[in-house]
């Protein structure tokens, strides 16, 4: 706001001019030695263009009208300054030729232009000389003091080449208190910027030193819609740079983004829907701001720590270290805001609601976190440790040691915006409790056993449904002893009968092991071995993450001690996540049977066509009167002999 700043400073330059012209009457005379003096002092042309006369009542004083101040040579033909009507008062000391005591100044719609060059050369510049004595002793100016001054109706445009960047300041209503220019000052200020109203209370230890590039004491609230920041320490302008304590409650985000001209994005609660926080805030003139010793309430969730932003470019560099004790983040996984995706929720299916990670490509940095518990609506936290990176709308968080599902996750996860939304990991954990694994992502509870995981995965898309439908990766499963609730499979064995599935039944094992891929959204499995006191077991089948059903297929075999019968039923496990059964396979067992039963036949008819032309080539050998021993076929024993009698016919003839 130092901008707002410098349009006050100027507006105080009219004040002293009014003065002068109140003690030089006659009145026709004022206007155009207040112009000399002025142009004297600061370089610039001064116009009153309008009548100047003193007033008695209700104040005395003196009343400008059409006033400007000409503006720099390089910022354009339109003046610096435009102010209607001038009214100020004074004490009745100056009338007798004492120290001139301003009581009061009241400006009418004043237009102020404030520019800067890319060079850094502003066009309020000469504003900092006004408080100088020079070789003449010290300047007058500096004894002026202010009980109260008054804007209204004003307007401040502020075009800045060095930065880039233009405001627009409208019905700007301020009142200024001054001890004297080299003194302290409190300034009060209610505006738009953006179409946002604000409003700024500040006090200043020295408002020219201030003015003029140097450090001072300051302490200033500003309110934006249900927003409130305030702050006490030092503080400069020109460059902006500030040490001091920091408080801020922000519970109207959405003004705040309004008043930099920016729509606000959704936040979802538990992430800074009302933020409160407090700390030690330093901000150096190449702006990097450090708030330290911290303390930040995001809706229902307290963190502390150190939070660090390079502001000098483009995108804004954040470095945070922030730990919490127990964090609320349910809300990332059962907003429902989205009306478009709260009905395919409600069917059974994944959310269809945009996911919206906008706010990915407003910073880049690095944080690191820790928390006691942190609650993500369908996962359930304990001690987190984990470092994030953010480069350019891709986040990627290393998992040092993550609590969850009772055991321990470590590994990498990826949030990447770059060119559309897909998230990615490299995940393995140790010790997690199935049930809870399998009931918070496919909503089965019956598996219970702890277990060691790898999974390697990658899905893209613009809502939940999106990713889930796209997942591909692969991964292994290792389940320690446990049971399976709800199926008895030695007593489905043992009786052919399905009635030893539901409430009461279960199956005690050893170990699990499977290995998975997953294409389209779509897990699929072939090595699934199971390891059970009664029975062994192996398993192939897919289940559809992407549609929420699964099909598959548990074949086991009571071992020989046990069950000399030997027995296989396999169990089909089929149907939607939310209403999954188990039931023999007995169609399957059948056809096996019957395969079984034509391979016999298929091997008795070869058995069978082996023996018969065994029996006719022993009968062809016979009657041709050959031999067919050592493994010789009819045919080579005919050849044979129709070779050796064709030698002998040979040697006939030549003896």
């Amino acid at each position: 706001m130092r901008w707002i700043l410098r349009g006050v400073g100027t507006l105080v330059v009219l004040v002293v001019v009014a003065l002068a012209a109140l003690l030089l009457f006659p009145t026709d005379r004022i206007a155009r030695v207040a112009e000399s003096q002025f142009e004297q002092a600061t370089g610039r042309a001064l116009s009153i263009s309008g009548g100047v006369s003193p007033t008695l009542w209700p104040r005395l004083g003196v009343t400008l009208e059409d006033v400007t101040i000409a503006n720099a040579d390089w910022a354009g033909a339109e003046p610096m300054v435009e102010a209607g009507k001038l009214d100020v008062g004074v004490g009745v000391s100056a009338l007798f030729g004492g120290d001139v005591v301003v009581e009061a100044f009241e400006v009418e719609a004043p237009v102020i232009r404030l520019s800067r060059r890319a060079d850094g050369v502003a066009n309020w510049d000469f504003l900092t000389e006004l408080g100088g004595g020079g070789d003449d002793g010290p300047s007058r100016i500096n004894s002026i003091s202010l009980p109260k001054g008054t804007i209204s109706g004003g307007s401040v445009l502020f075009e800045d080449a060095a930065a880039g960047v233009s405001h627009v300041l409208t019905a700007l209503d301020a009142t200024l208190r001054l001890d004297d220019l080299a003194g302290a000052a409190q300034v009060d200020v209610s505006a738009l910027l953006s179409e946002q109203s604000f409003s700024l209370s500040a006090e200043v230890n020295g408002l020219q030193p201030l003015l003029e590039g140097g450090v001072q004491g300051l302490t200033a609230s500003l309110v934006v819609g249900d927003n409130q920041l305030s702050f006490d320490g030092v503080a400069g302008i020109d460059p902006p740079q500030g040490k001091g304590g920091l408080e801020a409650s922000l519970r109207d985000p959405a003004s705040l983004f309004a008043l930099a001209g920016q729509a606000a994005p959704r936040i979802p609660e538990g992430l800074g829907q009302r933020i409160e926080a407090e700390g030690n805030l330093t901000l150096t003139p190449d702006m990097n701001v450090f708030f330290r010793n911290a303390t930040l309430a995001l809706d229902q969730n307290r963190l502390a720590g150190d939070v660090d932003m390079d502001l000098s470019g483009a995108v804004p560099q954040v470095t945070a270290r922030l730990a919490g004790d127990v964090l609320d983040f349910s809300a990332l996984s059962t907003d429902t805001s989205a009306q478009d995706g709260a009905a395919n929720v409600e069917s059974g299916g994944w959310s269809t609601a945009r996911i919206d990670v906008s706010g990915l490509s407003a910073v880049d940095g690095a944080f690191s976190f820790k928390a006691n518990a942190v609650d993500l609506g369908s996962i359930q936290l304990g001690a987190t440790d984990m470092v994030g990176r953010l480069d350019r709308a891709r986040m990627v968080f290393t998992l040092n040691k993550v609590t969850a599902f009772e055991g321990d996750v470590t590994g990498q996860f990826v949030i990447n915006n770059r060119g559309g939304l897909s998230v990615g990991g490299d995940l393995a954990a140790s010790g997690v409790a199935m049930s809870h694994v399998l009931s918070d992502f496919v909503g089965f509870e019956r598996l219970r056993g702890d277990a060691g995981l790898s999974l390697k995965f990658l899905g893209s898309g613009g809502n939940m449904d999106a990713i889930m439908r796209s997942l591909s990766g692969t991964g292994r499963m290792s389940v320690g002893a446990g049971e399976l609730d709800g199926l008895d499979i030695a007593g489905m064995i043992r009786n052919l009968d399905a009635a030893y599935v539901g409430e009461g039944s279960k199956t005690v094992f050893d170990a699990i092991t499977a290995g998975f891929e997953i294409a389209g959204g779509v897990l699929r499995n072939d090595d699934l071995a199971f390891d059970a006191q009664l029975v062994t077991a192996t398993g192939a089948g897919v289940l559809d993450l992407g549609g929420q059903s699964v099909e598959y297929r548990l074949i086991p075999v009571a071992l020989a001690n046990e069950d000399s019968s030997g027995i296989t039923v396999p169990v089909k496990i089929t149907g939607p996540w939310s209403d999954i059964s188990f039931r023999p396979d007995l169609k399957w067992l059948a056809d096996r049977k019957l395969d079984k039963e034509k391979e016999a036949l298929k091997a008795k008819a070869r058995a069978r066509e082996e023996e018969l032309k065994a029996q006719a080539e022993a009968k062809l050998a016979r009657e041709l009167g050959v031999e067919t021993g050592d493994g010789r076929s009819v045919e080579e024993a005919v050849k044979d002999k129709i070779e050796d009698q064709a030698k002998d016919a040979l040697r006939r003839l030549f003896d």
